[in-house]
């Protein structure tokens, strides 16, 4: 072989001008290319490139796999059918992998799926070289499990993208690069509709106030992740002009208050925080941010919860946190479960209910302080939430402070009761109050109900269930033998 065919650079030179020879017949019918490969070792890598530089689908990559190889390559002249896969069983684990390690032979802009729409690439961390072959210029929703240097090609090679979440494992750390690039790769989006991610840097913040297309934001923080903080120089976004749903899922408040405190969010619709700690002065903190972001007319479900309480701050007593939120009237959804940050009376509740007509599901549980709202500041407060169907509150149902029998107000739309955080003394008394007063609720939800919660005082709230059963068959009977009686 002459010295010449020795020096890569011109080999090369050869097999592009006998690849352009071909036309533009695909990859796997290039008979040229194909015997260059064969003849020896120094022609087989450069001839391979240029042979799988242009795939005709990926029918070409499947044939990689020994099993499909006799499938797709039949010996003989028959040609291959476009049903050659029926009945076909899916690749293994070991044959996926073998798959994979071909493809990621291709070139680097190689894309397997050039129409690709949706993706979802759940992979281990060593995987995630095999992220390229998937970015379709025509992406429009991407699920990663993983963050790597492939993420600012996500950007740029998939121009169309429009839905993007990031869900890391819980167990997953990650480094100040890591999230330096998520922030990068973000900015580099132009047309985002919802986005599910990690922290952002404030730069990142800036660009999504900018994005007109954007309507749903969450943020997630892996609870192994050092607690992460913003810029110093922080100044005021754009309004986030078309976001209807924002949510936060951190450690601690502080990233999510920083951010509510410099934005303003016109069209939201849903908030949503959930915090490891909330001490209640935090919690006041987001509460008034959230009233000064500009939802006062369009916020219309709100859930803020918090998993562990800071037991030093049980002598707090600030009201503000509920307060605060009294200036949004359009609300249909409010879950606050907090830790000494709601000290519920009757007063309060009252103004709650006349501060939120159109609610309709309501939650307010702080198992930290002790119940203060009796069945007399209920029934006071409830007429004034006629649309009402589903409510849980801590209260006083020891302190009987009503006649049932004499007590004429009935709340027909309350389906859903939950006061089982609270103690009762006599059982058989609460069932009758809750049967003459709130007559669609049939059962009172107690541990069954709420898989993940501590109900404390399970024993006394199912024997309420058994009394209020025993009410409504007894009532049932009795309007059947009042219709047959009729009738006769």
């Amino acid at each position: 072989m002459h010295r010449a065919l020795l020096i890569s650079e011109i080999l090369s030179e050869i097999f592009a001008h006998v690849n352009e020879n071909q036309g533009s017949q695909p990859a796997g019918k290039k008979p040229s290319l194909e015997a260059l490969a064969r003849t020896c070792k120094a022609f087989h890598e450069p001839a391979m490139d240029l042979l799988w530089a242009d795939l005709d689908g990926i029918i070409p990559l499947l044939g990689c796999v020994p099993r499909l190889h006799r499938l797709i390559y039949p010996s003989g002249s028959k040609p291959l059918t476009w049903d050659w896969s029926e009945g076909v069983e899916p690749l293994s684990e070991h044959e996926a992998r073998q798959f994979l390690d071909h493809a990621a032979l291709l070139p680097v802009e190689t894309c397997m799926f050039p129409r690709l729409l949706s993706l979802a690439f759940i992979v281990r961390r060593l995987q995630h070289k095999y992220l390229s072959l998937f970015l379709s210029p025509t992406l429009r929703r991407c699920v990663l499990s993983v963050i790597n240097p492939e993420l600012k090609s996500l950007a740029t090679r998939c121009a169309a993208l429009e839905h993007l979440s990031l869900k890391i494992p819980e167990w997953e750390r990650q480094s100040a690069d890591d999230r330096t690039l998520l922030s990068e790769s973000v900015r580099l989006s132009r047309r985002l509709i919802t986005l599910s991610c990690l922290p952002l840097d404030w730069a990142a913040w800036k660009h999504l106030s900018n994005l007109p297309s954007l309507l749903k934001v969450s943020v997630r923080e892996p609870r192994s992740a050092s607690r992460w903080s913003l810029d110093r120089d922080i100044v005021n976004l754009s309004p986030f002009l078309n976001v209807t749903t924002l949510s936060f899922n951190v450690n601690t408040a502080a990233y999510a208050i920083t951010v509510m405190q410099h934005s303003e969010f016109p069209s939201l619709k849903e908030f949503e925080m959930v915090a490891d700690v909330l001490p209640c002065a935090e919690a006041e903190q987001l509460c008034r941010a959230l009233s000064q972001c500009n939802a006062k007319q369009t916020l219309k479900h709100i859930s803020i919860a918090s998993h562990v309480p800071k037991v030093q701050e049980s002598s707090c007593d600030s009201l503000t946190a509920v307060t605060q939120l009294l200036c949004f009237t359009n609300l249909r959804m409010v879950r606050l479960n907090l830790h000494y940050c709601i000290h519920m009376d009757n007063d309060l509740l009252l103004e709650v209910m006349s501060s939120w007509p159109h609610i309709r599901s309501l939650e307010l549980m702080d198992s930290q302080t002790p119940p203060a709202v009796t069945f007399r500041g209920l029934f006071a407060a409830l007429p004034l939430c006629p649309h009402l169907h589903t409510l849980r509150i801590l209260m006083d149902a020891v302190n009987i402070d009503i006649n049932p029998s004499a007590e004429t107000f009935q709340h027909t739309t309350l389906q859903k009761l939950d006061l089982t955080q609270s103690d009762v003394a006599d059982a058989e008394v609460v069932a009758r109050i809750i049967f003459f007063v709130l007559p669609r609720v049939d059962r009172i939800l107690t541990r069954r109900d709420h898989w993940n919660a501590s109900i404390v005082f399970q024993r006394e709230w199912d024997e309420v269930n058994k009394h209020l059963d025993y009410l409504k068959s007894s009532a049932v009977i009795g309007s059947d033998i009042t219709a047959t009686v009729a009738k006769s």
